[in-house]
């Protein structure tokens, strides 16, 4: 190849891609091919092959031939930080970016990064990056916790939660501030640490795009084999740390603060769980050897080393407490003898940040375990005492009915209705209510006492306070549920399932009702098998909280209402946004809209607005989206979706169980499944997805816009949905579910005429 003649056809180039390659023939090309198709064009790719021995040379050749923008360069097997070095001495770009051979670059990345640069005048810029494998994407979650990703400009003085993000990948370095920067080649495991290091602490501006840039791959067993490493090798890892930690020193040595931020750090991430995996290996020559190379480079250390870190001797001793517990007893002397040696080894100015270090947790723990070893007597008495005797020995109060819920510190739904109905034409029923809220020994005593001995319980999802009980035979236990319809697998059926609790688990939560209530009986047997209850105990009684959705006169109030607190929207086409979480709880919190909202204002135009409604466990920001004016509201802090369903004149969703409550209202929906594929093989569904929803499904911002504004939905075919799933749609299932449980109603005239009038909210205890 000819780089003098391909260097004089080349435009000037902006960024220089590095890219190591080392047998990675199965990933190589999603690789490149995300990195042809940059949108910024300025761009030269270096792609050092260090030695590979299966055809990622080959491919990587065949790719070059019809893409001048790739270089291919090969050298024997140096590792990542010689591959890494050759790319820098041969890049000619304003800016560096460094890609590993297995992950993949987003196409816009490099442009947004790099216009970032220019305007913020940053030295590094970086961005959102995600973890994926072949099923799933999901946050990286020491990213999520320390907030590393968090938009705008940044200083490591300030910001000193960036060495959480330190591998050299997902950032644009301008080249003069690496220029004569390298990788410490003579370090394999963490030689990205120093570089990355050097670089945040000589940048002047930092600056994070609120965008993902980068899609970092987990290869299974990616763990495990980093874990492997640790047990095959431990003088050689534990030698590369320490060997990084000391680099860490020299860049950092006249800032101890950040010294100690990253020693932590590197303690709590990198150390101490290489050495847990050795100790925990149950061999006890894997054992002598880490504990024989960590005495060694301690014992190596001059005490000046790591004065400025106190945390490093801190986490060092009380690592090999805790973990000793998995020694084999031979290794105990070694373990005494690593303790011994990181005393001897600290100042006695760092003695004080050992005993401020100890003493809190140590404090706090003995106050957890006495707070436990408390909760476990005060449950012990209230499950094993007060509710079995109270039950057996004390007479039923037929006429008391408790509305229970730990969904919040106030009634919602169903059982605010129930309550609003019971307290009006029920006098001769005591109503009780009890919410998410603190109580002590004594109210819970009390509470304990209502549950054994009350006629009637109504619940609206899980309440662990009757996990495992059984109610006397002539008193009800009700499960309303607090979504309609079958949508999502939960309880029993989604056993197996990413998210789902264990099969043990779910029949002990379910197991107190003896009644359960739905909107029809097409889902009878999937809330009995959700719920594992016999069939005949699932009653299509219909769902109290829709009966608001079918008055017209609590409709056109909500909407009047609403128009009057937001007069800028009157007389515009109503959207409802309403998607639900994704994943685990620290992804759910941290759950990011996948949806172009600057797109949909530009092509949807003034007759449009949406308003925004996530899931109660997403925290998100919104601050993104006040420069879109009036297009977009923010309502996610609302509680009850109900006045916002009547709102809406289209419905965007995904999973949610709302699409029953709002097909009620025959009004056209639109599925937004960017994700459909990954959440099905996490989330099963009781029907097929694709032929069970009432509209179009859109994957892109373009294709849902497409369906809005060309109408592809279908209103009647909402309206076949809804006649499936609610077998009443009358507005009175509330008097349903009060004449089953609580008998002929007292003024039953009363409160079918009450039914057409405007709903008003209950006032709960």
């Amino acid at each position: 190849m000819n780089n003098s003649a391909e260097e004089r056809t080349l435009p000037r180039v902006k960024v220089s891609v590095i890219v190591p390659l080392f047998n990675v023939e199965e990933f190589i090309e999603t690789t490149l091919n995300g990195l042809l198709h940059q949108t910024l064009q300025e761009v030269e790719f270096l792609l050092i092959d260090d030695g590979s021995t299966d055809a990622t040379y080959d491919i990587a050749l065949k790719y070059a031939e019809t893409h001048p923008r790739l270089k291919v360069i090969r050298q024997e097997n140096n590792g990542p930080a010689a591959a890494r070095n050759r790319g820098l001495k041969l890049a000619r770009g304003q800016f560096i970016c460094f890609v590993d051979s297995d992950d993949i670059l987003v196409e816009d990345a490099l442009e947004n990064m790099y216009n970032a640069a220019l305007e913020h005048d940053a030295q590094i810029v970086t961005g959102t990056t995600l973890r994926f494998n072949d099923k799933r994407t999901w946050s990286i979650p020491t990213y999520v916790r320390y907030s590393v990703q968090k938009p705008g400009l940044k200083h490591i003085d300030t910001n000193p939660e960036l060495f959480y993000a330190l591998g050299p990948c997902a950032k644009l370095y301008k080249k003069e501030l690496v220029e004569n920067l390298y990788f410490p080649e003579h370090i394999r495991l963490g030689e990205d640490q120093p570089f990355t290091l050097f670089a945040y602490t000589h940048a002047e501006r930092i600056y994070t795009v609120d965008e993902t840039v980068y899609y970092y791959r987990f290869r299974e067993g990616q763990t495990k084999s980093l874990t492997q490493r640790a047990l095959a090798e431990p003088q050689r890892v534990f030698d590369d740390l320490f060997n990084m930690m000391l680099a860490a020193r020299d860049i950092l040595h006249s800032n101890a603060n950040l010294f100690g931020y990253y020693i932590r750090r590197v303690m709590q991430t990198d150390v101490l769980p290489r050495f847990r995996a050795a100790l925990r290996s149950n061999d006890s020559d894997v054992q002598k050897a880490a504990l024989h190379a960590i005495i060694g480079r301690v014992q190596a250390l001059n005490r000046k080393d790591f004065s400025k870190a106190p945390f490093f001797h801190t986490y060092m001793i009380l690592g090999t407490i805790y973990l000793s517990r998995y020694l084999k007893s031979e290794n105990y002397g070694l373990a005494w003898k690593l303790i011994r040696t990181t005393f001897a080894n600290m100042q006695i100015g760092n003695y004080g940040c050992f005993v401020q270090t100890v003493w809190p947790p140590a404090k706090n723990r003995v106050k957890r375990i006495m707070n436990k070893l408390k909760t476990r007597i005060e449950n012990a008495v209230l499950r094993k005492l007060v509710f079995p005797v109270s039950k057996r020995f004390l007479p039923l109060r037929r006429h008391k009915v408790i509305f229970a819920s730990n969904r919040n510190t106030r009634l919602e739904g169903n059982l605010d209705i129930i309550y609003h109905q019971v307290t009006e034409h029920y006098s001769a029923w005591t109503p009780l209510v009890y919410t998410k809220e603190q109580r002590s020994f004594r109210e819970k005593f009390k509470q304990y006492y209502h549950l054994a001995t009350a006629k009637l319980i109504v619940l609206d999802d899980y309440y662990y306070q009757l996990y495992g009980l059984h109610p006397r035979p002539d008193s009800d236990v009700v499960q309303t549920w607090h979504g309609c319809g079958a949508f999502k697998k939960f309880g029993l059926s989604a056993s197996g399932s990413a998210d789902s609790n264990s099969p043990e688990f779910e029949r002990r939560a379910h197991s107190s009702y003896t009644k359960v209530i739905t909107s029809s009986s097409s889902v009878v047997p999937h809330y009995a098998e959700a719920f594992g209850i016999d069939e005949r105990k699932v009653m299509p009684l219909g769902v109290a909280k829709t009966d608001r959705l079918l008055n017209e006169d609590a409709v056109e109030k909500a909407k009047a209402e609403f128009f009057t607190e937001y007069p800028n929207l009157l007389g515009k086409k109503i959207i409802l946004y309403a998607p639900t979480f994704r994943g685990k709880p620290a992804q759910r919190r941290g759950y990011k809209i996948q949806l172009n909202l600057e797109e949909m204002r530009d092509r949807l135009g003034d007759d449009f607005a949406v308003i925004l409604k996530l899931h109660p466990m997403v925290q998100q920001s919104m601050s993104a989206f006040y420069d879109l004016g009036d297009f977009v509201v923010d309502l996610s802090s609302v509680s009850d979706i109900t006045d916002l369903l009547m709102v809406a004149d289209v419905l965007v969703t995904d999973y949610s169980s709302l699409v029953f409550d709002y097909s009620l209202l025959k009004r056209p929906i639109v599925f937004y499944a960017y994700d459909l594929d990954e959440y099905l093989s996490e989330r099963g569904f009781y029907y097929d997805y694709r032929d069970f929803v009432p509209g179009p499904i859109s994957t892109t911002t373009t294709e849902l816009v497409d369906d809005i504004l060309q109408e592809r939905y279908s209103v009647e075919r909402v309206q076949q949905f809804a006649q499936y799933f609610f077998e009443h749609q009358d507005g009175k299932s509330t008097e349903r579910f009060l004449e089953y449980f609580l008998g002929p109603m007292p003024n039953q005239a009363k409160l079918v005429e009450e039914a057409e009038k405007p709903y008003v909210l209950a006032k709960t205890n």
